[in-house]
């Protein structure tokens, strides 16, 4: 009798871990995560695919996506702790974490395609030396990319050319361009493309672009998350991360995913215009290994640097690679892609 009640007692104790283990798997399969968007970019094809496509769903993880129209709505969001994950510029997410909102950047799915462009008459580099160049406002992100820009094709930007801040839009310094109120600015592909549309090409010059000046960062597309969630829940954030790889994996080899996300989240519905998407993005500018962008980071931090949460940081101070790492050293890649990386990759 007494060896029934305790194989009875056993067999309880049993069940009562086989249900804590099932609750808890349970907890872990249906993670939710709110991420909060701003701006709406073609990079961001990998989050609204694993959406649509239920790669989150999949994985076990329950998305939601917030979309905001400003940069004050983002700062807002991240001042109010609206969100576990930001997908934004990392300048922005910079700023948040200086202001004491603790997050660390996990992947970045690719970058805005930059030009450096100039007058007809202008035909080198060497060219600019004397001229007006449009920029950002003072010491912003996109003042810091003009002035890189220069650097790395030999031209002081405080000596050699004469700086005209003109705000963060590129459509607004190419405009002024085409006008002759500057000689040259940097200038993202998707305004060439209309302007290419209007027959007005001939009008400028292009001297560089993100391939030639190795510079690959501004107006693109960071991942943060809290570090709270990723102490907690790092399962979750690897399966986010996993998700948004295999959104990319599935919009290189079925083109159609990528037409319709772009026609959904972005109104993009004339082919021409699509088949540039797929082709400047898809195919170019996003990673098939989103890893987060040291530079990216960095620029962020020379921009904030004086908020107080930003005091003796370094941008690797505020990265993780080990859940992309641990993606890749478990052949993640290898599997989706059906290859070795490549070093182009």
């Amino acid at each position: 009798m007494a060896k029934a009640n305790r194989l009875n007692f056993l067999f309880g104790v049993f069940l009562l871990t086989c249900a804590l283990v099932s609750r808890s798997a349970m907890a872990a399969e249906t993670a939710t995560l709110t991420v909060i968007s701003y701006p709406a970019r073609p990079p961001k094809l990998p989050l609204w695919l694993a959406l649509d496509a239920g790669l989150f769903e999949k994985n076990g993880l329950k998305v939601s996506i917030k979309e905001l129209d400003s940069r004050e709505e983002l700062i807002r969001s991240m001042q109010k702790r609206d969100g576990e994950i930001y997908a934004a510029t990392a300048n922005w997410i910079v700023s948040g974490i200086g202001d004491g909102f603790e997050l660390v950047f996990v992947a970045n799915t690719g970058y805005s395609v930059l030009k450096l462009l100039a007058h007809p008459s202008i035909n080198r580099a060497e060219d600019l030396k004397g001229k007006k160049v449009g920029t950002g406002e003072p010491n912003s992100s996109q003042d810091r990319i003009t002035r890189q820009a220069l650097q790395r094709l030999g031209i002081n930007p405080d000596k050699d050319v004469t700086l005209v801040p003109m705000g963060g839009r590129s459509i607004t310094r190419l405009n002024a361009l085409l006008k002759g109120d500057i000689d040259a600015t940097t200038s993202n592909e998707d305004n060439l493309f209309d302007l290419e549309r209007r027959g007005g090409i001939n009008k400028i010059r292009v001297l560089a672009d993100n391939e030639s000046l190795k510079l690959f960062i501004g107006a693109g597309v960071d991942f943060a998350v809290s570090r709270a969630l990723f102490k907690n829940s790092r399962s979750a954030v690897k399966r986010f991360l996993q998700s948004m790889c295999e959104a990319i994996g599935l919009a290189r080899e079925d083109r159609s995913q990528a037409d319709r996300i772009y026609g959904r989240y972005l109104d993009v519905k004339d082919p021409a215009l699509l088949d540039f998407m797929y082709r400047t993005y898809v195919q170019g500018a996003i990673p098939q290994r989103p890893f987060p962008k040291t530079e990216n980071v960095a620029l962020g931090i020379e921009e904030f640097s004086s908020k107080p949460g930003l005091k003796g940081k370094r941008a690797e101070d505020l990265i993780d690679r080990t859940l992309l790492t641990e993606l890749e050293r478990e052949g993640f890649f290898n599997r989706l892609y059906g290859k070795p990386r490549t070093p182009s990759e």
